[in-house]
């Protein structure tokens, strides 16, 4: 499957920076962007058994980045997960968790770096 034919998860409660992500995804060639600004409409939407890649913030109203990304442990959901954060300690909190599949990066981040992570964690 060619990497730009792959499913983009974004979680974010931040609606403006999910529409720019989607549109910046979209530029670059990725198709299948679905933006969520819940874990709770993430998890309600998402069919889990197509291959994809999860863009997740950690400090969100309701279950948070974190809790999610114990639920995918519990479950043996297994996907690359690019978690964003302003907050360090949450970005500490995760990385705790030790799940290869994962990257950080910190807001405000560059386009660039998000783009080269996604590319690092998705195969051709």
């Amino acid at each position: 499957m060619d990497r730009k034919e792959r499913t983009i998860f974004i979680v974010d409660d931040d609606s403006s920076l999910c529409r720019a992500l989607g549109r910046l995804l979209k530029s670059a060639g990725y198709r299948n962007v679905h933006k969520f600004t819940s874990v709770e409409e993430f998890l309600t939407s998402v069919p889990f058994e197509s291959p994809s890649l999860l863009i997740l913030d950690l400090q969100l109203p309701g279950m948070s980045g974190v809790e999610l990304l114990e639920y995918l442990r519990v479950y043996g959901i297994s996907l690359p997960i690019v978690l964003i954060s302003a907050h360090d300690e949450e970005l500490s909190r995760a990385r705790s968790m030790k799940n290869s599949a994962l990257s950080f990066l910190h807001k405000p981040f560059d386009e660039k770096e998000l783009l080269s992570v996604i590319h690092s964690l998705i195969p051709e």
